[in-house]
């Protein structure tokens, strides 16, 4: 499934496009018009725990750990109105298309300096390289954080995603939970100071929202900004890393690019829908409801994949086939109330570097032989690791 996912979803899609998997005690759904009616229909499903297929119990060892710092409480992604409301609001106004303009030279100079790192080696690693650097570095400059605290911020990100994936030894996790409970302390305070000392930046505008509103205490904005890094983060680097692999692996696009720069957005735009770094989320019904003629109880849980409907050939023809200016729109971002809040800056970043990288670069390859593994992760979708060549 983390390979190639798409033969499973096409048989679902054809024979039981919502159908009950025991193997995740909830219904899967799969077709494009029935992901994005049960992700605009926030009356009848409760978006609280849609990052993950089912709670976690971490063992004691590893819980001892995570008890140090803040406890998970929903916030924008897995909240539900009114808190949803009032939190994206909040994130609406840091995030306001008036400061994208302002965005723009930062990520351009981010960018370019990645790649002055690399491009006299002829070869490179792309996703720890650029893919992850890029909007890592620019979450930092976004919130106002210290740049010299770049390396130690991106380090303990590296740690909070390995933790949610659960991947590695207890000793490993563990180590891992140290760092992001030392993330935790660090947004903490950062928050603390930027309610003594407000500044001209994002963290400062949600710290000012959030005086108002006695709801919102400390945890509660350390969860909302650990939620804002994470997407921030994670999803704009599978993105970015699969629209280097279509790059390097059709020279005539890489060609178009280059003659004509503007080709980005439509090329960032295909690539959410192909790659869909946000492979499912998950709801959990509050009602008795049918969807797409199925009986759905209250209490059950369902995952929306929309990496499947964003192949729906119903809405997608030949989907497995790169196209530019397709007219239905993808899901990859969401539909609804939580349609993702990040979209304006994600495709702006997408923009930027696909501009730079036409301006660098003559030519990518995929460096032959390689193998591609995915990040596994029940939510996020991710290559591992891309080797290009030039």
């Amino acid at each position: 499934m983390l390979d190639d996912p798409q033969p499973f979803y096409a048989r679902a899609r054809r024979e039981e496009p919502i159908f009950w998997s025991e193997t995740m005690a909830m219904w899967v759904v799969t077709r494009y018009e029935d992901v994005k009616a049960v992700a605009r229909d926030s009356a009848h499903f409760s978006s609280i725990n849609s990052f993950s297929p089912a709670p976690a119990t971490p063992p004691p060892e590893l819980l001892e750990v995570l008890q140090q710092g803040f406890p998970l409480l929903p916030s924008l992604v897995d909240a539900d109105p009114p808190l949803h409301t009032r939190a994206r609001a909040m994130v609406n106004e840091a995030l306001a298309l008036r400061r994208l303009g302002t965005f723009e030279p930062i990520l351009r100079e981010l960018a370019n300096g990645l790649i002055d790192r690399f491009i006299d080696d002829g070869r490179v690693e792309f996703v720890s390289a650029f893919a992850i650097p890029l909007p890592g570095n620019f979450i930092v400059d976004l919130l106002g954080l210290p740049r010299a605290d770049l390396e130690r911020v991106n380090g303990w990100i590296g740690h909070s995603t390995a933790i949610f994936s659960g991947r590695g030894t207890l000793s490993e996790l563990i180590a891992h939970a140290h760092g992001y409970v030392e993330l935790q302390r660090y947004l903490a305070a950062t928050i603390e100071a930027r309610q003594a000392e407000p500044r001209d930046d994002a963290l400062s505008d949600i710290v000012r929202a959030a005086a108002d509103d006695p709801s919102l205490g400390l945890a509660e904005l350390v969860n909302m900004l650990l939620q804002l890094v994470f997407a921030g983060y994670e999803t704009s680097a599978g993105m970015l890393t699969h629209a280097a692999v279509e790059l390097a692996r059709d020279p005539d696009l890489f060609a178009a690019l280059r003659t004509d720069p503007t080709l980005g957005p439509q090329i960032i735009e295909e690539t959410l829908r192909i790659a869909s770094p946000i492979h499912s989320m998950y709801r959990t019904a509050i009602e008795d409801v049918e969807i797409g003629g199925v009986t759905i109880r209250a209490g059950e849980r369902l995952q929306l994949a929309f990496i499947s409907a964003n192949y729906d050939d119903e809405h997608f023809v030949e989907p497995q086939r790169f196209e530019l200016r397709r007219s239905c729109p993808h899901l990859a971002f969401g539909h609804g109330i939580h349609f993702c809040i990040g979209a304006p800056l994600a495709r702006l970043e997408g923009r930027v570097a696909l501009e730079v990288i036409a301006e660098r670069f003559e030519r990518l390859r995929l460096v032959p032989d390689q193998t591609f593994e995915y990040f596994p992760n029940a939510t996020a979708r991710r290559l591992e690791a891309v080797e290009l060549e030039w």
